[in-house]
């Protein structure tokens, strides 16, 4: 009894143990079919992903990546290393605008002032000497004396950079009035300016190769005259050019000297300006006169009629009495 009852006891523990082990072996399978799904569907995603993102992408070259990259090192290879630098250098539409670098502004200062001083001809002469010791030039200088005063005008061109300190320099001569600065901004112009320059030089270069592969005297010819006219336009521009980085460069400043007003001196003023006013006066009365008697002449002969006319008439009626 005691034997049946171990063999059923390790039968039954054998059945536990080897559905413990079934159990177990399962769940493991299971796990791992888990896993190798998870993994599948994480690569399955990854690729999908990947495409997608490959698809949806614009392509800047307008082909395959994969065949602009084997073109460009064929043509590195190959020696082109010039047309992979022109490419590099050219811009890329990337969809977003490039803000480009603040330019530096081209404008033109001009400006004018009135300075009263006791001496105009020993002040301008002072201000070009000034003028010119710091980077200037004076264009035109005029001085003008008479009995009563003196004016001096002056045109300067000053480095743009110094029309505030020439004029704190014109305070310390005199009393500075009328003071007015202005600006242009023509940077546009001149880098319209610098682009018809430019394209000009490239036809330049180009008629110039044209001209020395020319097999004919017609073409010779054309190619010339075309080279020509391309000459004289690009040397006006380059005239032009010039002249508006000059006027850029140096402030206009025109100033008008002029004396101090006497204050001794009063309007007609003297001996002689009350010699004036006086002789002035009589010759209004001498003219008022003359206006009344030219006015009551009419009527006095009016008056003298009738007053002959009454004694005539007086004298009749003492003859009848």
């Amino acid at each position: 009894m005691t034997q049946l009852l171990d063999e059923d006891r390790m039968t039954r523990m054998r059945s536990t143990v080897l559905g413990a082990v079934d159990e177990d072996a399962r769940r493991r399978g299971t796990k791992m079919r888990r896993r190798l799904g998870v993994g599948s569907a994480a690569a399955v995603l990854l690729v999908v992903g990947t495409v997608g993102v490959s698809l949806i992408t614009p392509d800047s070259g307008g082909g395959d990546a994969g065949a602009d990259f084997s073109s460009a090192a064929t043509a590195r290879d190959s020696g082109g290393v010039g047309e992979l630098d022109s490419a590099a250098a050219a811009p890329q539409d990337s969809g977003t605008e490039e803000i480009a670098p603040q330019e530096v502004r081209e404008v033109i200062v001009t400006g004018s002032a009135d300075l009263v001083v006791k001496d105009p001809r020993g002040v301008s002469a002072k201000i070009a000497t000034w003028v010119e010791g710091h980077g200037g030039r004076v264009d035109a200088r005029e001085v003008y004396d008479t009995d009563d005063s003196a004016h001096a005008a002056l045109t300067l061109r000053i480095p743009a950079d110094r029309v505030t300190e020439a004029l704190d320099q014109l305070e310390t001569y005199g009393d500075v009035t009328d003071v007015s600065v202005s600006k242009d901004d023509v940077t546009s112009s001149a880098r319209d300016l610098d682009a018809r320059i430019k394209a000009l030089r490239i036809s330049i270069e180009r008629l110039e190769g044209i001209l020395a592969k020319a097999n004919s005297n017609a073409e010779v010819v054309t190619a010339e005259q075309a080279l020509t006219d391309r000459q004289s336009q690009v040397e006006q521009l380059i005239s032009q050019r010039n002249q508006l980085s000059e006027q850029v460069s140096l402030a206009t400043l025109t100033v008008n000297v002029s004396s101090h007003e006497k204050t001794s001196s009063v309007d007609p003023g003297g001996f002689r300006g009350g010699l004036k006013n006086g002789w002035n006066a009589l010759v209004d009365v001498v003219n008022n006169v003359v206006e009344g008697i030219g006015t009551a002449l009419p009527w006095l002969g009016v008056l003298i009629v009738l007053y002959g006319g009454y004694r005539l008439a007086r004298g009749a009626v003492r003859r009848r009495g």
